[in-house]
């Protein structure tokens, strides 16, 4: 099936006359793949009457699903902020929005309370109980359109559920360089036989006003999207041509407007349209114009008539909220037995945080309830929402049973909640250098991406040595896709006032002169993950050369530059961690090395572990004598040419401290020349020029 976009919402704060609406363009389409499409809209229209002023009993409610479609960046926005998004839409359906009393005295009259409510799925698919948000991992979050539905798992009978895929951004493919907020397939089409495409694709940073939302478009883009959803055309279809029912939205209490934008500074007396009778200015409150989300503010009596008729003339609307339908989805109660289920504030905390305990069971009405708590300041309550603390760290067990008339049901979850020590067990320097296979195990390091296409640990390639990790950034890995690596909880205080710091090494090249890969550095405070953004270096910055290649694998140490990154704003703090961020552009891989947390470059353990180093005779006919006083740990002495390759190593000898003599005979297919002999310990690196000559 091609995949055809019908409604999209185009906006622009700074109103770009290159932002253009895709919703005629995709609809012709639509019709010209579809004829059917043409007939279906045809009946429908026939069939609506225009005006409506009877006032059902009870309001529509139609169960919604939030996909989330994420790969643990800020486009994962928060439960918060999507109930705050359904507030917005509750408000505005019902005529309650606070702003409505901003409506201009021509259309108070024609403002409609459209008498639809929408609420959060408490009943997945299988049967299971569901916030109604579906967190789904894909790096399609990035230039989004249809594709997302796709996504396994990510998709609900949209007979049963108004499906919203959150993304970061949507594919414009308008060629006008503006910005696509929403979209979503219109009723006709969805009858035509597009039924697998049906829902709306929507911006997270247009979704509510708390969070990531835009306050610039408060909430309204996804008020606007649900009216296309349930049939609505915007208020500027045709232009000026038409007057009364026949005009571009079918809508005679809309009065007609000129163009896309032309309201979108929502003028006081704006009337870009004379062939209305009678003759009114512009409507730019209502929610299907392209004015500013914080002037729109009200649906009219013929929208709030076409929608019901959506609502009620095709059957995969009815059956959405259908009484049946309702008591499936979990957001009407049904007399069963209720099913267990329960979310919390946090998973993961310090000890001593207060953690909330949620009733989320479903299904049926909850008469009574007791929950059950390892570990916690209390072992058993019976009320709705329960608050404990845990003093010692470790993983803990929740329980919780529900009961009413027609039975009980239990839920024990094994090691629900972790909980960390307020103080983090690790003090700087805090090093790694990716040399052990079983680096991450039982060390507090981690990897965050739970995709076949992760971070992975490199043994025949590294700064000093053959050991880093690397993202495995390809052209059929796509733009965006995010790989996280995650250090152990730091207590960083014993560096205050030392100037602390972050660095690794780095090797890259770019592609070509467009890639865009990205490198960014987050921290979070305390137990909780909770990231945020404080360093960002683009694909430029990154690659150690100004050069391309198609592919890329480091094989000499000067393919690699160090990264250092200030970390004085965090020495204050007790616990603190750091999570590494390398993002594709579908270019070259980026490898990682010596990572270090402390107060110089390289590990503070092994600064000056290295004294009175001679080299002798120098130049040299192919013996090097090599001495030097060493503190501790391993070390190790290579031979590089001077494009950083390394060409020879030194044997070793199993003394640990104290004074090391050395001797390095020349290997003889070594041309004469000069070259840089480099010894390591930890993570100090002496560099020496030597040369060799007969």
């Amino acid at each position: 099936m091609k995949k055809i976009l019908l409604a999209v919402f185009v906006v622009s704060s700074a109103i770009s006359v290159s932002a253009q609406c895709l919703t005629d363009q995709y609809h012709k389409i639509a019709k010209t793949l579809h004829p059917n499409i043409v007939q279906e809209e045809q009946a429908f229209n026939n069939s609506i009457a225009q005006i409506s002023s009877s006032k059902r009993v009870t309001k529509y409610i139609i169960p919604v699903v939030f996909h989330v479609i994420h790969t643990n960046g800020p486009e994962n926005i928060s439960k918060a902020q999507i109930e705050d998004q359904i507030r917005i839409l509750n408000q505005d359906f019902s005529l309650n929005n606070p702003n409505k009393t901003a409506i201009r005295a021509p259309f108070t009259s024609v403002a409609a309370d459209c008498q639809i409510e929408f609420r959060l799925a408490q009943v997945d698919p299988s049967g299971n109980c569901t916030d109604g948000i579906n967190r789904v991992y894909s790096p399609l979050h990035v230039d989004a359109r249809d594709n997302v539905k796709s996504i396994t798992g990510a998709r609900w009978d949209y007979r049963k559920y108004l499906n919203i895929w959150v993304v970061s951004s949507i594919q414009d493919n308008s060629g006008t360089g503006g910005t696509t907020l929403g979209y979503a397939y219109l009723p006709s089409a969805v009858a035509g036989g597009m039924g697998n495409m049906d829902g709306i694709v929507m911006r997270s940073d247009c979704m509510g006003t708390i969070g990531t939302g835009n306050p610039t478009y408060a909430g309204r883009t996804l008020t606007h999207e649900i009216g296309h959803y349930l049939g609505l055309f915007h208020t500027f279809e045709d232009g000026c041509a038409g007057t009364g029912s026949s005009k571009g939205d079918l809508c005679a209490d809309t009065p007609p407007v000129a163009g896309t934008f032309t309201n979108a500074n929502c003028p006081a007396n704006g009337n870009s349209c004379n062939t209305d009778a009678p003759d009114l200015i512009d409507q730019w409150e209502n929610y299907m114009d392209y004015s500013q989300g914080t002037c729109q503010s009200m649906f009219s009596n013929n929208q709030k008539t076409r929608m019901h008729n959506v609502i009620t003339g095709y059957s995969f609307r009815s059956n959405l909220v259908s009484a049946a339908n309702l008591i499936a989805t979990g957001v009407n109660k049904s007399n069963v037995v209720p099913l267990a289920f329960f979310s919390s504030s946090a998973r993961v905390v310090c000890a001593g945080d207060p953690v909330y305990y949620y009733d989320n069971s479903c299904k049926a009405q909850v008469t009574s309830k007791q929950w059950q708590f390892v570990g916690a300041n209390i072992s058993s309550t019976n009320k709705d929402t329960a608050v404990v603390t845990y003093s010692t760290p470790g993983f803990y067990k929740v329980t919780l049973t529900v009961t009413n008339a027609n039975g009980s049901n239990t839920l024990n979850i094994d090691n629900y909640v972790e909980v960390k020590p307020r103080i983090a067990p690790n003090k700087p320097s805090v090093s790694q250098d990716f040399g052990k296979a079983d680096w991450n195990t039982n060390t507090g390091w981690r990897i965050l991406d739970p995709t076949a296409t992760k971070l992975t640990r490199d043994t025949t390639t590294g700064y000093r040595g053959n050991n880093s990790l690397y993202a495995p950034i390809s052209s059929s890995v796509p733009a965006g896709m995010r790989f996280q690596l995650v250090t152990p909880q730091i207590d960083m205080r014993p560096l205050a006032g030392k100037s602390p710091k972050l660095s690794l090494m780095l090797a890259y090249i770019r592609q070509s002169a467009t890639s865009t890969e990205e490198f960014r550095l987050y921290y979070s405070k305390g137990c909780n993950y909770n990231w945020t953004q404080f360093i960002y270096r683009g694909a430029t910055a990154l690659a150690y050369t100004s050069t391309f290649s198609p592919t890329f694998k480091p094989n000499a140490s000067n393919q690699w530059k160090q990264l250092s990154f200030g970390l004085n704003s965090f020495e204050q703090d007790s616990n603190i961690a750091f999570m590494i961020e390398l993002v594709s552009g579908a270019g070259n891989p980026i490898y990682i090395d010596e990572i270090n947390i402390g107060q110089y470059n390289t590990d503070i353990s092994a600064v000056e572990s290295i004294k009175a180093l001679n080299i002798f005779p120098n130049p040299s006919e192919g013996l090097l004598n090599i001495s030097y006083e060493h503190n501790s740990g391993e070390t190790e002495i290579w031979l590089e040419n001077l494009q950083g390759q390394i060409i020879d190593t030194v044997l070793m000898p199993t003394q640990a401290e104290g004074q090391v003599q050395v001797q390095y005979h020349k290997n003889a297919l070594i041309d004469n020349g000069l070259y840089i002999l480099k010894i390591r310990s930890n993570n100090q690196v002496i560099n020496k020029k030597v040369i060799f000559a007969n």
